[in-house]
C-alpha cells in the first residue's frame, strides 16, 4: 500500500507514486523556455528550492493526442533515479492535479487504475527521461 498522487494531461487520467514528488509549481510563474533545448517536449526550465530542473510536455514526449490544456497548469517536480543511480530532478505540465489517495496491490491491473470507475494510467516518473535524454538537455545548456 502507498500514496499516489492523481492527475490529468489531455484529457486523460493518469496516477503515480507520490513519494518522488517535490512540488507543484505554477507554470505561468517558473518556466522558462529552453532555447537550445534538441527537443520538442523539452518546454522548458523550472527551479525549486535553488535547483534547477528541465520541464517535460509528456503530451510530445510520450505521443498524447494534443487536448486542451487545463485552466491552472501545474508543474509537478519529481526525483527520479536514472539507470545509473543519479538523483535529478525533473518536472512536468499537468492540466490538473487532482488528489493523493492510498492505493493498495489489488487496486492495480496491466498497468493502471481504477478509482472511483475512472481508469487511470500509471506513471514512472523515473522512465519519462532515458540517459540520452539528460545527456541531450545538459548539452543544450552548455551551447
Amino acid at each position: 500500500m502507498g500514496n499516489y498522487i492523481t492527475f490529468r494531461i489531455a484529457r486523460q487520467d493518469f496516477t503515480m507514486r507520490a513519494e518522488p514528488v517535490c512540488g507543484l509549481l505554477p507554470v505561468h510563474q517558473l518556466i522558462t523556455l529552453a532555447p537550445h533545448s534538441p527537443e520538442s517536449w523539452i518546454c522548458g526550465i523550472a527551479s525549486l528550492r535553488g535547483r534547477e530542473f528541465p520541464v517535460i510536455d509528456l503530451r510530445g514526449k510520450f505521443g498524447i493526442v494534443r487536448g486542451s490544456q487545463g485552466r491552472d497548469p501545474l508543474i509537478v517536480a519529481v526525483e527520479v533515479l536514472s539507470v545509473t543511480g543519479m538523483q535529478r530532478m525533473l518536472g512536468f505540465v499537468a492540466d490538473r492535479v487532482s488528489d493523493v489517495l492510498p492505493l493498495r496491490d489489488r487496486d492495480f491491473h496491466n498497468g493502471s487504475v481504477r478509482i472511483s470507475g475512472r481508469s487511470r494510467r500509471m506513471l514512472d516518473p523515473d522512465l519519462i527521461l532515458t540517459e540520452q535524454d539528460w545527456s541531450n538537455w545538459t548539452m543544450s545548456l552548455v551551447r
